[in-house]
């Protein structure tokens, strides 16, 4: 089970990520399109909408035949915070981890002649972990490698 699900009800927060990224790209927000690009039932956003607007966290207003909803100010803010949790929660914190071990290994090696032998172990390891989806994690992948190529004297890259 992913972090984001165990502790962030998908749905809910997908709902809210929705009415945030529309209002940010001067949308309006109707109930049926955000059903439609979550995949859930119309009547179950209408649920959740209801109760978002009953907690004051959104507006509601029908123009014409159709429910136009968007966030309150406290609405905004908690939705920004949960994009920003639901972004923090989507790190791999395992190869975080990994990472910083193996950096640890590299900042250690001397120069004596052993270089390699140390960095082999190293450098099989960063393969595996170019399978994260992590952009950060690959950034520093890419700025490990720099530093292990100029220990191996430019024989890696």
């Amino acid at each position: 089970m992913s972090l984001e699900k165990m502790f962030l009800h998908e749905k809910t927060v997908e709902i809210m990520i929705k009415i945030l990224e529309a209002e940010e790209n001067g949308k309006s927000v109707y109930p049926l399109i955000i059903s439609k690009e979550i995949g859930s039932p119309y009547s179950y956003i209408s649920k959740v909408l209801s109760e978002f607007e009953k907690n004051a966290l959104i507006e509601s207003e029908v123009k014409g035949r159709v429910r136009v909803v968007r966030f309150t100010e406290d609405g905004r803010k908690i939705a920004e915070i949960l994009r920003n949790l639901r972004n923090e929660l989507r790190k791999d914190f395992v190869a975080r981890r990994k990472l910083s071990i193996l950096k640890d290994i590299v900042n250690g090696v001397n120069e004596d002649g052993n270089v390699f032998r140390v960095l082999a172990p190293v450098i099989a390891e960063l393969e595996e972990l170019k399978k994260s989806k992590d952009a950060e994690v690959l950034e520093e992948i890419k700025n490990l490698e720099m530093r292990i190529d100029e220990l191996l004297g430019g024989s890696y890259g």
